[in-house]
């Protein structure tokens, strides 16, 4: 359903302005078999906001091998997003191998903050995991964000292959993708606990396709965790995205369901809800609104 893909990033463009969007991510699975004319339907896609507004793209286990089934790392990722179009970005941070994007970061600012996101390959292998701690070492003061096709279930939990009592249903170790692989709960253990991450992101999970949870770093800070899949659902996913609505509080984080296809929210529990986030941004008169100044929504200069 390449419409589906169209109408999302079209809906995103048209909204750049109203909703001050910041960033665009994508959760993984790009393409359903890794094939030709997925990877160019995919392309065209995000040509709609590419240099408009900024975005990364995690690549997930559909995107590798032969027909998206993983046996092996070969991916088209790094051929319909190359190196040289997310260099163009005034965001793009770098790289882990040259010209493949399949392990990258950005930086960015946002609401008073700054950022970097961490985007991992599927199954991330640990000399990935190695360059992202030697990344984010060098951005101690930047709110972290971390990007991978596989980390949260969708009963709450990180997917951990140790644990024999919880599902481990799609868990990375149960795909043939060479390795050494590592799972969310590895990623938690030898990554996220360990850095400024105040938030992991990533799709992969089927049953309702949601999940969250949050634990505190090693530093004490708490760190939202969040499962968001929609693949399921009539016309690959009716065109439903999640919108994080960062609110003038610098803490309060409201997550939303959105339909471009149907204009319409989803009103579960799990799908429409608000978490909390401390982000640190200066109020300097303690007035509850965050001190920063954004002139491109000054359209009355006042």
């Amino acid at each position: 359903y390449p419409g589906t893909f169209l109408s999302q990033t079209s809906w995103i463009l048209d909204n750049l302005r109203k909703r001050n969007i910041r960033y665009v991510i994508g959760l993984g699975d790009i393409t359903n078999k890794n094939t030709v004319p997925e990877w160019k339907v995919a392309r065209s896609a995000i040509e709609i906001i590419h240099g408009r507004v900024p975005y990364i793209l995690a690549a997930g286990n559909h995107d590798y091998g032969p027909g998206g089934n993983a046996s092996t790392r070969d991916t088209k990722v790094s051929e319909y997003f190359p190196y040289s179009r997310y260099a163009e970005m005034p965001t793009f941070g770098g790289v882990k191998d040259p010209n493949n994007v399949e392990n990258m970061y950005h930086l960015f600012e946002a609401g008073g903050v700054k950022w970097i996101i961490i985007c991992l390959e599927w199954a991330p292998r640990d000399s990935a995991i190695d360059w992202a701690d030697s990344i984010l070492d060098q951005y101690p003061d930047r709110k972290a964000i971390l990007v991978s096709h596989a980390i949260m279930n969708n009963n709450d939990l990180r997917y951990d292959h140790t644990d024999t009592v919880n599902p481990q249903t799609w868990n990375p170790h149960s795909y043939s993708t060479p390795g050494p692989v590592n799972d969310g709960e590895e990623l938690w253990q030898k990554l996220t606990r360990k850095h400024n991450f105040v938030l992991t992101v990533n799709g992969h999970v089927l049953g309702d396709g949601t999940g969250f949870r949050q634990d505190n770093n090693d530093a004490g800070f708490p760190v939202s965790q969040m499962l968001v899949n929609y693949q399921f659902r009539n016309l690959g996913g009716e065109g439903y995205l999640r919108i994080l609505e960062f609110q003038p509080d610098g803490r309060t984080v409201r997550a939303l369901s959105y339909s471009t296809i149907y204009n319409s929210f989803l009103l579960a529990a799990d799908q429409d809800f608000q978490f909390d986030m401390p982000l640190g941004a200066p109020d300097a008169d303690a007035d509850g609104k965050l001190d920063y100044y954004d002139e491109s929504f000054d359209d009355d200069l006042d």
